[in-house]
């Protein structure tokens, strides 16, 4: 046969069967990977500034604990409604909205800068997650679509490393801006000017071959169709053959951020509050700790394609459970840095193995929607809840680290039901893991 390359596909032959899913190329892949990681790297920045920030946003709107974990449950919330711009993708195709969210997730940050109390605040920034949540989601499903089976696992632990340096540029920007006269609205304001570079990367980036393929066999709603008949069919996996993936990988991510949503939420007001950290110290363990966080992303990814996606996702689950309750137990300023990137390193490890196996366990006219179910909207339940019940129970139980450390044994719940009843993925294609 004759080999041919089109549109950075790789193809063997100018006949293939229907449905063929031809190999992209490499330096595609690397184009693909370039105009997406903004998605991670904004999700990272954004995270962090919360994590940082939270006691100069509790101080500036005289914030109690509980007020706090209420604020962080609103803004998680808006990641739920992230479900009705992600389902878009499988109506009108990955690039098209992906190239949206960016644009409305910049204004929705400047608007979070601009706020001038609790409400206004907590209303733009739940505004800003349904995008920043939608972006991270079909980005996810584009690496998984366009990456070959020896590679998937890969593709999305690089996805998720590229959060780093988000999280290295809030870390390290924190100490100086903080103090100045901008405060935490300076940390906001300065991630605005690069989203909109992001853009123009975007122009890049191709369909999927795998939905192009469904859009000519005609799989698709027409434009025309409703409302109504869109939702239906982005919660098909809820009531079809999908249900019991759908509920399983759910259970698994919200026993994630059992560990994540406390983490993040807590950390620095524990650390500055109870032990008298400067904002400065708080900033360099916050990077230490997603540099840590890194490498135990590619562990993972790597780990994913030689072992397979539950061992994988056991061994992390297990280890960022641990972690974390030692994380909320220790008094040391050492032994608090330590702790925080043993958590991070498994913690973010164990969200890899996790989309991984949500981007994968379902068909191509409902992955996006699907990922989005599992991930993003059911699997958020306990991160956006967990801050708000260890701000209530922060008193009874005499303080934010007894109360947080309580919830490290969720990861390990999730990891026995990773080994008990979530299917394999490794290897295999995603046409034959849909059946």
């Amino acid at each position: 046969m004759e080999a041919r390359t089109s549109g950075a596909i790789t193809a063997s032959s100018s006949s293939q069967p229907a449905g063929f899913v031809p190999e992209r190329s490499t330096s595609y892949l690397i184009l693909l990977v370039g105009a997406l990681m903004s998605a991670t790297i904004f999700e990272g920045y954004d995270i962090t500034i919360f994590h940082l920030c939270t006691p100069d946003i509790a101080r500036t709107f005289a914030l109690s604990n509980a007020s706090i974990g209420l604020m962080a449950a609103v803004v998680r919330f808006g990641g739920l409604l992230s479900f009705f711009v992600v389902t878009l993708a499988d109506r009108f195709g990955r690039k098209p909205v992906i190239s949206c969210t960016v644009l409305c997730y910049a204004l929705f940050t400047l608007l979070t800068a601009l706020s001038r109390g609790m409400a206004s605040f907590t209303l733009f920034q739940s505004c800003s997650q349904i995008f920043l949540a939608a972006e991270f989601g079909v980005a996810m499903t584009i690496i998984s679509e366009e990456f070959p089976e020896r590679a998937r696992g890969r593709g999305v632990a690089v996805l998720h490393m590229t959060a780093f340096f988000g999280v290295a540029a809030a870390g390290l920007l924190y100490g100086y801006v903080a103090p100045s006269r901008w405060g935490w609205r300076g940390m906001y304001l300065l991630g605005i000017a690069p989203l909109l570079l992001v853009v123009l990367l975007r122009r890049a980036i191709r369909e999927t071959a795998r939905f192009e393929n469904l859009r000519a066999a005609g799989n698709l709603d027409s434009v025309g169709a409703g409302v109504l008949s869109h939702l239906r069919k982005s919660i098909a996996p809820l009531s079809g053959p999908y249900r019991r993936r759908v509920l399983l990988l759910a259970l698994l991510c919200n026993s994630l951020g059992l560990v994540g949503g406390p983490t993040i939420s807590f950390f620095s007001l524990y650390a500055k509050r109870d032990h008298n950290w400067s904002s400065g110290q708080i900033g360099f363990a916050v990077v230490l700790a997603y540099l840590v966080a890194t490498t135990g992303t590619l562990s993972c990814g790597f780990l994913m394609d030689r072992l397979g996606r539950r061992p994988a996702a056991f061994l992390f689950c297990v280890g960022s459970g641990l972690a974390m309750a030692v994380l909320f137990q220790s008094a040391t300023h050492h032994g608090m840095i330590i702790a925080l990137a043993a958590t991070m390193f498994s913690y973010q490890g164990a969200r890899t193995a996790a989309s991984a196996l949500s981007s994968e366990l379902f068909p191509t006219a409902v992955r996006a929607g699907g990922y989005c179910l599992c991930v993003q909207v059911l699997g958020q339940l306990g991160w956006t809840f967990a801050p708000l019940a260890v701000g209530l129970l922060s008193i009874p139980m005499h303080g934010l680290g007894n109360a947080a450390s309580l919830f490290g044994a969720g990861p390990i719940v999730g990891a026995f039901l990773v080994l008990l009843w979530i299917p394999e993925t490794a290897g295999k294609r995603l046409e034959e893991l849909a059946l």
